[in-house]
């Protein structure tokens, strides 16, 4: 964690309202939710992964409830609208701190800023190029010319579900597996395909694709977000072994990577779609849709390209004579 000194804090004030012009734009309103939550809520993101198992800062108050610092804020959204019921759709957007308990590094904090929107209640390809249009126009806004988009599509929970033990079976086979990557096998496959340990990447190679499992429905409402990403001249690749680091992800993923950051901490936001986290959260079946940005790295990429400087410092000072002299 670290303080943010004038005059760099002007910039990040700069950051999120370039980002709130960016979204407000097209009907995203604010929301704050709190900083702390009940641990039960951010369990929902995925018991397998880092986030719970290892990452959030979590304890018993005084008055005996196990609660989490928040370790991402598209959970607590979804809490909020299965306590509130907005009517749909629900554009919404947030900034604000988050705190995982990671291994500090360029890039990356135990306390960090992000920026994100959420829309629930619409199940619509054409939102999902929405969402990730606005994301890219925040981007381009910064002056960020090295960005990339990487798309890739987690089809229906029937798809998933296959594609997890076809990809069990495939790392279980395979001989030179990693023991850290063994290890995260035991728990969630897709997460094998993130390791970036030198001994694990021809196996990763070489492991089946989620492309093989989609269902005539997942291949078209992927074929439709690539379709309109074109219409608005966006580019991206697809990457099938672009899984996310969330449970809760399904259909359309995607990710922006910076062009000048290290390889092992380049993506500076992400997100998709995650029909199925409102109804875990105790609310109705709702589709959901959105990304978080983070703005540490996005000034980082900032700095690399000369973009988006700090306000200067100094200040117009007048001298007035008031002596009559």
């Amino acid at each position: 964690m670290r303080d943010v000194l004038a005059p760099e804090s002007s910039r990040w004030r700069r950051v999120t309202s370039v980002f709130a012009e960016v979204v407000e734009s097209a009907g995203y309103q604010q929301i704050i939710p709190p900083i702390m939550e009940d641990l039960g809520v951010f369990t929902r993101i995925g018991e397998a992964t880092d986030v719970v198992t290892k990452e959030m800062y979590d304890f018993v108050d005084k008055g005996d409830r196990h609660v989490a610092l928040r370790p991402e804020q598209t959970a607590s959204v979804c809490r909020a609208f299965v306590e509130h019921r907005p009517l749909t759709p629900w554009k919404t957007w947030y900034s604000g701190p988050n705190f995982r308990y990671e291994k500090p590094q360029r890039g990356r904090y135990r306390q960090f800023d992000q920026v994100g929107i959420e829309v629930l209640g619409v199940d619509d390809p054409l939102l999902d190029v929405e969402v990730i249009a606005l994301g890219w126009d925040f981007y381009r806004r910064l002056g960020l010319q090295q960005v990339q988009l990487v798309v890739n599509s987690l089809g229906e929970p029937e798809d998933r579900a296959r594609y997890i033990d076809s990809l069990r079976a495939y790392f279980d086979a395979a001989d030179g597996l990693s023991d850290q990557s063994r290890t995260t096998l035991a728990k969630n496959p897709l997460r094998v395909l993130d390791s970036k340990r030198p001994q694990d990447a021809p196996i990763i190679v070489g492991a089946p694709t989620i492309a093989d499992f989609w269902s005539d429905e997942a291949r078209s409402h992927f074929e439709a977000v690539q379709s309109g990403l074109r219409q608005l001249g966006i580019p991206f690749t697809v990457d099938m072994k672009l899984v996310r680091g969330l449970d809760y992800y399904r259909h359309t993923t995607f990710e922006f990577v910076g062009g000048t950051l290290e390889s092992a901490q380049n993506a500076l936001g992400g997100g998709g779609r995650y029909d199925g986290l409102v109804e875990a959260l105790g609310g109705p079946p709702t589709p959901g849709i959105g990304f978080a940005l983070g703005v540490e790295r996005a000034l980082i990429a900032c700095d690399d390209e000369g973009v988006f400087p700090a306000p200067d410092p100094a200040v117009d000072v007048f001298v007035i004579d008031t002596t009559g002299g």
